[in-house]
């Protein structure tokens, strides 16, 4: 098996590729919800690392009653609990990730602007492959 650190040595690009897919995605989604996005993303995808890695930032970054009530929320998939805007953002992640068509009108109340689409969507093609090297290097 290929180790990561063959993987990074031969592939030296990947890290710094993927971090630029999220880099404007920070600066214009809230800490928050950018790990919440990362987190839901990776329990899509069973990606035990990724989601353990998200948790704890996403638990660093609100309070314990909030991250009880999005983790609910992921748990057992009652996005409902969340804000509308972090609904919005969840439902394009997961649109990205299982590669559905998404309509944000119809999904939400108060849509995305297409800035914040684009960050959500950068997200999401950030998370997706790093899943996809999580999983695929047994990380």
């Amino acid at each position: 098996m290929i180790s990561q650190t063959e993987l990074f040595t031969h592939y030296s690009f990947i890290p710094s590729a993927l971090a630029t897919l999220g880099e404007s995605a920070e600066q214009i989604i809230p800490d928050a919800t950018v790990h919440l996005i990362r987190l839901y993303v990776s329990k899509i995808n069973g990606c035990q690392y990724c989601q353990s890695m998200h948790a704890e930032a996403l638990k660093n970054g609100v309070t314990r009653d909030m991250f009880d009530q999005m983790n609910r929320a992921l748990t057992g998939s009652e996005l409902s609990l969340l804000s509308p805007f972090d609904q919005a953002a969840l439902q394009l992640a997961s649109a990205v990730t299982k590669s559905l068509p998404f309509e944000m009108e119809a999904k939400s109340q108060q849509p995305l602007t297409q800035v914040q689409q684009l960050a959500v969507i950068g997200l999401a093609l950030q998370i997706n492959n790093w899943n996809r090297i999580a999983i695929g290097f047994n990380f």
